[in-house]
């Protein structure tokens, strides 16, 4: 009987053996994917097409791994002043044999862009384990977007210094799929080809230098700085000049003021829509911060004391504008700091300035705080998403029903603005923290790099 046990056992053993693949058999590869016909894609630039993969459960929210040159010293050559021109040297640069034009879809409906615009918060603090971290709300109607994370490798030249520093930021492609007629993803061929302009339009972003960077919108004409010698500089390309090149704030500063800056909605200095100047937050490793501003068409630099005693907030004629209670961190929505802003020329008007309730709602809940996590400032960011009962949402949306009354204010898809997203870079860690349209149960941890 025992033998008959041992035979059985052995023949057991010997079948397992049998099914088993030894270490060393190779495993089949995956066909590779075939390029599209009609396309006029680079190899490069269709592997980085094939890296695109959705990140959240809902489709909003997609990463890719930018693997092609962009070029943007070529694309500056070309002296942009404005979206369009902006659009048509980036299709020249890296598409030029392309049959699809974004300038063409986008055609006469710039004003339809921004006619009733959006928020954005943006705040740095002391990070718990070191470091320092940044939190960032992008607000905007709430369209189908599309937003996409790019991450981009570092470059070295020939002698191996670096040229381009590794990068990781948010681009919101869903400004131009709202004239496109496109379902969420990168499904189809046009939509693939959209995603390869998003490495220029970074809205947020953190390179391997640990500098970060968040841009807010402002309801103001915008900048156009013309001095004679200097490259232009849109708005819209800072994130990813900066990002690319720089390692400090104080070498952003610095790089900032060799170019002309230029609103992307700007024509030969004349606005074309009232939504469409811009104001950054920087901030690096060391905890140095800072909020960059033009105003008549000069740089402001904000810091500290700048921030923390604005003079703005002294002023009568500005109620609701109250001062940063700490210096350890930074504070930016969508209205002026500098107390420049006082001093524009008469005619012009701050009327339509917002963000104030976000502003001290964010400056509380950092003040309690000597140093963050990546957890604490998302839910920062959750505190001071768009909701109902802000002031900023409740004058705009009594402004839209008063031109369509079908409109419900209980209705959120009729508000003016969601939190398309909210992201939170930590360059102690070199993660980022993302969560999609509002929903802060799902929390979305990536890293600088692709992986």
């Amino acid at each position: 009987m025992k033998r008959y046990y041992f035979i059985l056992f052995a023949t057991i053993l010997f079948a397992i053996a049998g099914c088993k693949k030894t270490p060393d058999e190779p495993k089949p590869e995956a066909p590779e994917a075939e390029k599209p016909e009609g396309v006029a894609w680079t190899d490069d630039q269709w592997k980085t097409i094939q890296t695109l993969r959705q990140v959240d459960d809902q489709g909003y929210l997609y990463e890719m791994n930018c693997l092609f040159d962009y070029k943007t010293d070529e694309v500056l050559k070309d002296n942009s002043d404005n979206l369009v021109s902006l659009l048509n040297v980036i299709k020249k640069v890296i598409l030029p044999d392309s049959k699809t034009s974004f300038t063409e879809i986008l055609g006469l409906n710039l004003d339809s862009i921004y006619s009733f615009c959006g928020g954005c918060t943006c705040f740095s603090a002391n990070g718990k384990n070191g470091g320092c971290v940044m939190g960032r709300n992008y607000d905007f109607p709430p369209m189908d977007d599309h937003t996409l994370i790019v991450h981009t490798p570092q470059v070295k030249d020939a002698n191996g210094k670096v040229i381009r520093y590794a990068t990781v930021g948010t681009a919101d492609m869903g400004i131009l799929t709202q004239f496109m007629g496109e379902e969420l993803g990168y499904r189809t061929t046009r939509m693939q080809e959209l995603a390869l302009y998003a490495p220029y339009f970074i809205l947020d972003g953190m390179n391997e230098e640990g500098l970060m960077a968040g841009l807010m919108v402002l309801e103001y004409d915008g900048t156009y700085q013309a001095t004679t010698g200097k490259t232009n500089l849109t708005n819209a390309m800072i994130t990813r000049v900066i990002l690319d090149n720089c390692k400090s704030v104080s070498e952003a500063v610095a790089m900032l003021s060799q170019f002309n800056i230029i609103s992307i909605f700007q024509v030969s200095g004349e606005s074309t829509i009232p939504w469409i100047d811009m104001h950054f937050e920087f901030a690096d490793k060391d905890g140095n911060r800072a909020v960059i501003e033009w105003t008549e068409n000069e740089m402001r630099v904000l810091q500290g004391d700048d921030l923390k005693n604005n003079p703005r907030t002294q002023d009568p004629e500005y109620p609701t504008i109250h001062p940063q209670k700490g210096d350890n961190y930074v504070v930016a929505t969508n209205y002026y700091l500098s107390k420049d802003a006082m001093e524009f020329p008469e005619g012009m008007t701050l009327s339509n300035e917002m963000g104030f309730w976000r502003h001290d709602v964010v400056d509380s809940l950092l003040y309690l705080k000597q140093s963050i996590t990546s957890q604490d400032a998302m839910d920062i960011c959750h505190a001071a998403r768009i909701m109902k009962n802000d002031p900023d949402c409740i004058a705009k949306m009594k402004t839209k029903m008063e031109l369509d009354p079908t409109l419900d204010i209980d209705n959120k898809l009729d508000w003016p603005w969601i939190t398309i997203w909210s992201s939170v870079y930590n360059n102690q860690d070199m993660s980022v923290l993302f969560c999609s349209r509002e929903d802060y149960e799902h929390r979305y941890k990536l890293s600088l790099l692709y992986k």
